[in-house]
């Protein structure tokens, strides 16, 4: 073949590289856009998850995992596996994945589909407190009767005594307000506010060794008109508001001089259910019992004695705000605002709420619980109309690009505008390829050699900060990018190596040589990241330090090529450069020149040819 026939060979092999380059990266493209979406996707699923045991820290875990697979497929994705992340017995966060199909067509594979994986973890943040116009509130468990009176007068330990007192707006209970509000609390609402005399008037007399749990017991009944009153609550033990400057405590029944016991009429007790050593830990330390419960049942305490010790000194610093003195027993507020409202239930109302937020990925690995992809075809997000952003007629492509556009809004309100590694290494990557776009279509031969030397001089800036960071991972969109890296260097080093071989003078050789040594070297460290490279359906890889050394060395012989190419160019323009009019250029510029100088001798020194 003649040299117009190999020029002519040569021109149709560039073109179609282009052509084939061009539809490969416009298929990695989607991806990256797919990437951006799956990102989305796994955030909307975590939050939709989230909120869940957000509003119920008990719910069932298959009401979270319905959840997020709702939220998944709404965002157009697919649910691949879920882990719910827990404190005790009190969930804490959410760790999500999700998978997006790509489907597109390549020349030569033909049809081809990509699965874009994601994750994304969401964390929630509870908050508690008790109205301030009421005492604390406790969950009987729909118990009623004398038994659940028990129960409420219990969950008021460590409150102040205050005269007349029998809400927490006055500060406090007096004995005979106790008795009212706990009656109250358990169904058996008594008339009026009685004192202590009225109740010993409405009470049947019993004898003291007949006393059951919600009896009452007095004291100054020999008058026909008591001044104090407490009331039973078993095993020897008195619940009462004593007097000024105490609190409401338990006291042995043998020892408070109690002289009248009675028993108000009400229904059959319904049993309110006490742990033994709850109790006895409560009694012992002075603490309710139901938070105390509370506590033991999440598991966020496990030593019924340990745990009304901390409590009964926190009651101390925090004198009458039960909230603020869990927290400070258990160390971490959040948890504390879910053992209240378990020790509350609904009494506690809205005062319960959840905060939740985007958290940095778990660095345990993935996921544990894999979960069945969901029926049915994904569905629109909530509120958005099918194919565009305001019910228009878009279709098409353009209905893909304003999805896209939508679903990075989203992304970027829930999470702050925080762009994701995939995402920022997408667009990285798609500006090296403008970059070899340009050096394949300029017009002029040195701005197509200018084009190749800076993105070898991104290559090798891009290889020398990711070996600082000790290796460079490589997700969906960095595996198809390296491949081509792989086929593209190993291809331009076959024809580096041919350029050699023809080459007419030793200019040409040099340059040629210099090319292919980077092409190699560009290759050789980035099959560095081992077999991934080969296998299509990884998921992940990692070029290590060594290869991107290899990379940098090649960028750099790259650069140093295009140099050795235009020398006499830049030397020139050096040249005139020196002629500045200021001195600091002047500096610089020779300087530089004397760099330059010091690389062309250098070269001259091992250039083999």
């Amino acid at each position: 073949m003649n040299d117009r026939g190999q020029i002519a060979a040569a021109v149709i092999a560039g073109v179609a590289a282009a052509l084939l380059g061009a539809v490969l990266l416009l298929y990695l493209a989607r991806i990256a856009v797919e990437g951006g979406h799956a990102q989305t996707a796994a955030d909307m699923t975590a939050i939709g998850a989230a909120r869940v045991f957000g509003a119920d820290p008990s719910a069932p875990v298959a009401e979270i995992r319905r959840a997020a697979e709702t939220a998944a497929t709404a965002n157009g994705a697919r649910l691949v596996s879920i882990r719910i992340e827990r404190t005790g017995a009190v969930p804490v966060a959410v760790d999500v994945a999700v998978a997006v199909e790509v489907d597109g067509s390549v020349p030569i594979a033909g049809a081809q589909q990509a699965q874009v994986l994601d994750r994304a973890r969401a964390g929630v943040s509870y908050s508690a407190a008790v109205s301030a116009a009421a005492f604390r509130p406790i969950d009987l468990g729909g118990a009623r009767g004398p038994l659940a009176a028990v129960a409420a007068a219990e969950a008021q330990v460590g409150w102040p005594y205050v005269w007349g007192g029998e809400s927490r707006a006055e500060g406090g209970f007096d004995c005979s307000g106790l008795i009212d509000f706990a009656y109250a609390a358990a169904g058996l609402p008594l008339p009026g506010r009685p004192t202590a005399a009225d109740l010993w008037r409405m009470a049947r007399p019993e004898p003291a060794a007949a006393l059951v749990p919600g009896d009452l017991v007095f004291l100054g009944t020999g008058s026909g008109a008591p001044y104090h009153v407490g009331m039973y609550v078993g095993g020897g033990d008195v619940v009462v508001a004593p007097h000024t400057g105490a609190a409401v405590r338990y006291e042995p029944l043998a020892a408070g001089g109690w002289d009248g016991f009675g028993r108000l009429a009400g229904p059959a007790p319904t049993p309110v259910v006490a742990d033994p050593a709850v109790e006895s830990a409560a009694r012992r330390f002075q603490v309710p019992p139901h938070v105390l419960a509370a506590e033991l049942a999440l598991g966020v305490e496990r030593d019924p004695a340990a745990a009304a010790a901390r409590l009964a000194a926190a009651q101390r610093r925090h004198h009458g705000d039960i909230a603020a003195a869990l927290a400070d027993a258990l160390g971490d507020p959040s948890l504390a605002a879910v053992a209240l409202r378990r020790a509350s239930g609904p009494a506690l109302g809205d005062r319960f709420r959840a905060t939740i937020r985007l958290l940095p990925a778990a660095e345990s690995g993935p996921p544990s619980v894999a979960l069945p992809a969901p029926p049915g075809v994904a569905a629109t997000p909530p509120g958005r109309p099918a194919g565009g952003a305001g019910g228009g007629s878009i279709s098409g492509p353009a209905s893909q690009v304003v999805g896209a556009a939508e679903r990075v809004a989203d992304h970027l309100e829930q999470t702050g505008g925080r762009a994701t590694f995939q995402g920022a290494a997408g667009l990285k990557t798609l500006g090296r390829a403008g970059l070899t776009l340009l050096s394949s279509v300029l017009p002029r031969q040195w701005e197509r050699d200018a084009a190749a030397a800076a993105g070898s001089a991104w290559d090798g800036a891009s290889a020398v900060s990711d070996f600082a960071a000790g290796g460079l991972p490589l997700e969906t969109f960095g595996l198809w990018a390296s491949r081509v890296t792989v086929i593209g260097s190993l291809i331009c080093l076959g024809t580096s190596l041919m350029a050699v071989r023809r080459a007419r003078d030793a200019e040409t050789r040099v340059f040629a040589a210099t090319q292919a040594a980077g092409y190699g070297l560009t290759a050789a460290g980035v099959l560095t990241a081992g077999d991934s490279l080969l296998v299509l359906g990884a998921a992940s890889a990692e070029i290590p330090p060594v290869g991107l050394v290899l990379c940098a060395a090649g960028a750099g012989l790259l650069v140093a090529s295009y140099g050795y190419r235009y020398r006499g160019a830049l030397g020139r323009a050096l040249d005139l450069a020196r002629q500045a009019p200021t001195a600091p250029a002047r500096y610089g510029i020779r300087a530089a020149g004397a760099v330059l100088d010091a690389g062309r001798s250098a070269w001259d020194a091992v250039n083999p040819f």
